[in-house]
């Protein structure tokens, strides 16, 4: 599932699923991704005094545009000659899918971004159940990387995300993260600190309700039960991945091993049940995009939300203090962490005329003191395997900063072609309806099992 990026706020229609499969488009993509691979770079090509041109496309995320503008003007500094051109259009799923096809048709960038990775890849692919991104991946649209130096400062879950076959085709880079970010001049007033366990969890939500405080906050409106992953997702993860083998609970629900049908389920959505009674109330007409306003005014004590929206929160109160700790399940404190979600990625066309430029530019751009800009600029967690960083979100985060787990180990690959309660738009409404109280956690069980069987 895609996450709203910082101020930019993507699209409700972006947030209400994971990436949009190809289905038939995935044909016409290949046929793309053919003719991509032999076209080459008009932008790139040197002038007759020897200048080159690197052209680079992302989509409007201020944050990020405005830290690949600082480092582009950067390494135009250090490369005198060369001219960084960095085109933009708005929305992922949108006008830059757009942007982003055109550009790999005509072969006229030589770095293309995006945020849906190369992985985890459906247990059976098939031409309608890739995005467009790992269908361009598969079919040699983007260069290996393998063999750049830069790849060594890269954590080994950030390099897996866009690894196929053996072959590393993008930079990820960055990650964010969710969980309960907590007012800590609220938790100070009722001498509480942050829960480590789902007991400890219960006693706080408990506390503030009877002083009278809402405990928890989040705002379904305009996107619906999708918003609910902010409870779902980690008590998948605390509860119900660390009895699955090798904690791999994705794989193992995708092959057959694990069936929905299990009692650690059956646990975590109980769990999520009486946890929803702490929830503002009617927040499911709360608009999600008042989410970080409403916390940074005080009207509850934490949010569940993802680090997206830290910079929302400063904008909206630039006195507010903040702590983090992840949302616990568990009353084995090791099994509680933070859920981690992969971001932009960098990848270069196998089309570009200015291969070494661009390799020159991810290298730059993975330099510890330009990365830290990125990060810091950006408000992401690193994806790095070190570095000091100072952004609010780094402050927040503490020491959770950049640790976790990806939701994509616990939580399967979802398709639009599956059976209609495993489609990744209607999976969610029957985690809302646990909650309402309409159906139990066994009837919800059954429901995704038995589509999941027959997909």
């Amino acid at each position: 599932m895609l996450r709203p990026s910082p101020l930019s706020k993507r699209s409700a229609t972006l947030l209400r699923s994971r990436p949009a499969r190809t289905g038939a488009a995935g044909l016409a993509l290949l046929a793309l991704a053919g003719l991509a691979a032999g076209c080459g770079s008009s932008s790139g090509s040197g002038s007759a005094h020897g200048s080159q041109t690197l052209k680079i496309i992302t989509w409007v995320n201020p944050p990020a545009v405005k830290a690949i503008q600082k480092i582009d003007g950067e390494f135009e500094k250090a490369n005198p000659g060369v001219k960084v051109d960095l085109g933009t259009a708005e929305n992922v799923n949108g006008p830059y899918k757009t942007l982003l096809q055109q550009t790999v048709d005509a072969g006229s960038a030589d770095i293309v971004t995006n945020v849906t990775q190369m992985q985890p890849l459906p247990l059976k692919v098939t031409s309608t159940n890739v995005t467009y991104w790992q269908t361009y991946t598969m079919h040699g649209v983007f260069t290996p990387l393998n063999g750049q130096p830069f790849l060594k400062d890269y954590k080994s879950g950030a390099l897996a995300a866009e690894t196929y076959q053996g072959k590393t085709y993008g930079v990820v880079s960055g990650e964010y993260q969710e969980g309960v970010f907590y007012n800590k001049a609220i938790f100070a007033k009722y001498h509480l600190t942050p829960p480590t366990t789902y007991s400890q969890f219960l006693t706080v939500l408990q506390k503030l309700k009877s002083h009278g405080v809402t405990p928890l906050w989040v705002g379904l409106g305009a996107v619906g039960p999708i918003y609910l992953q902010f409870l779902y997702y980690n008590l998948m993860d605390s509860v119900w991945a660390p009895h699955a083998p090798g904690r791999a609970l994705a794989t193992d629900l995708e092959n057959g091993s694990v069936k929905w049908t299990n009692p650690y389920f059956t646990q975590a959505m109980t769990e999520e049940k009486a946890l929803a009674k702490y929830l503002e109330p009617g927040y499911q007409g709360e608009a999600w995009q008042g989410m970080p306003g409403a916390f940074a005014s005080g009207k509850a004590a934490m949010l569940l939300d993802g680090s997206w929206d830290l910079a929302s929160v400063k904008s909206a109160n630039p006195k507010v203090q903040v702590g983090f700790f992840p949302l616990p399940g568990s009353n084995t404190a090791a099994d509680n962490r933070s859920e981690l979600q992969n971001d932009l990625t960098f990848s270069v066309l196998n089309a570009s005329k200015n291969k070494p430029l661009a390799m020159k530019w991810l290298a730059f751009f993975s330099q510890p003191n330009i990365y830290q800009q990125y990060v810091d600029i950006t408000g992401i967690s690193s994806s790095q395997n070190s570095g000091t960083f100072s952004s609010f979100a780094a402050q927040v985060l503490g020491s959770w900063f950049g640790k976790g787990d990806y939701y994509t180990s616990y939580y399967p690959v979802l398709s639009d072609t599956d059976s209609y309660w495993d489609q990744p738009a209607n999976w969610p409404t029957l985690q809302q309806d646990v909650i309402s109280g309409q159906k139990t956690p066994a009837q919800v069980e059954a429901l995704y099992q038995k589509g999941w069987a027959s997909s």
